[in-house]
């Protein structure tokens, strides 16, 4: 077979460009660290690749949603447990209250204080998150839940001290794939639709319940003898409705610690599924550096091999070899 002096040049550019291309390929496989560079190179693990990541952006998704509802579930449990911890205060101060060395200047002083606690119960009721949105008011999270009413006592459902704004709605995330979680209560289970040890409904809100204990305290009954006989009752069935409203407050707060305490363990189990993506992507996708670094100086040494090659066999002529 005659071979031609362009046969024997574009066999040799050939094999140059290619050498050229594989080292340059490696090249940028090391620059970047990853194998796979275009789906070309390796069409099933790059399909993988796509697959994992998509994977893995879904369970991000799922950490945030969790870090949030952890935030909000968090910021409920400290207002539960303040309204807990104040309507301990009143629970104590209406147990002083009934005792029967008080004078009516005594327990006016009481009721005097009790007003401020009723206040301090109104303004965690109304309690806002660090974006402004309102706690407790269901799903209308812009809507100021509480306020005081023009009403006069005695106070009950249908003649409320203070009024509800909000809705019944909780608000929601989807916190896993089968896991929607509540991330807020609504204040009218929490502070008006009051629950006893038998999950009775009281008539009264907590804010009704301490308003009539305060209007009752105020009532002067020296020289009232009816009154006087009937405020050992009164300040009974007050205390059995602060009974009740602690017991639904920590029944709640309960409920929020369940929650936070599932969480714990959706982004435990979160973070160690991100862990494995990262592993799978990297095992398909990232380059072994001490493989390509050897590739690298193989194709080095091929391409000078080559070009040495080439211009040997491109000087070759019958003049040569006379």
């Amino acid at each position: 077979m005659r071979i031609s002096t362009n046969m024997v040049f574009n066999a040799g550019t050939s094999g140059i460009l290619n050498n050229q291309a594989a080292q340059l390929k490696t090249y940028n496989q090391v620059a970047t660290g990853r194998r796979i560079l275009s789906p070309e190179d390796d069409p099933v693990a790059a399909s993988q690749v796509l697959i994992q990541t998509q994977a893995k952006g879904v369970n991000t998704q799922y950490m945030d949603n969790q870090s949030q509802a952890k935030e909000s579930l968090k910021l409920i449990e400290t207002q539960l447990t303040a309204a807990g911890n104040t309507l301990q205060n009143v629970l104590d101060r209406t147990i002083q209250a009934g005792n029967t060395t008080l004078n009516d200047a005594n327990r006016a002083a009481i009721a005097q204080e009790l007003q401020v606690r009723l206040d301090e119960l109104v303004a965690l009721a109304n309690s806002q998150d660090g974006n402004g949105h309102y706690m407790f008011s269901g799903y209308q999270s812009t809507v100021r839940p509480f306020a005081t009413s023009l009403a006069t006592g005695p106070y009950n459902n249908a003649n409320p001290y203070v009024v509800f704004s909000g809705d019944q709605g909780q608000r929601t995330l989807q916190v896993d794939a089968s896991r929607d979680m509540g991330i807020s209560e609504s204040g009218a289970n929490i502070f008006v639709k009051v629950r006893d040890r038998n999950g009775n409904v009281s008539n009264q809100s907590i804010f009704d319940t301490v308003k009539n204990l305060v209007d009752t305290l105020n009532t002067p009954v020296a020289n009232d003898p009816v009154a006087a006989a009937a405020l050992p009752g009164k300040i009974t069935d007050a205390l059995n409705g602060l009974y009740a409203a602690k017991d639904n407050i920590s029944t709640i707060r309960s409920s929020v610690g369940a929650r936070l305490a599932e969480l714990d363990s959706l982004s435990s189990s979160s973070s160690d599924l991100d862990l494995q993506y990262e592993e799978s992507i990297s095992n398909l996708r990232d380059l072994d550096y001490a493989s390509a670094l050897s590739d690298l100086s193989k194709q080095q040494v091929q391409l000078q091999a080559a070009q040495k090659a080439f211009m040997t066999v491109s000087g070759l002529s019958l003049f040569s070899m006379l």
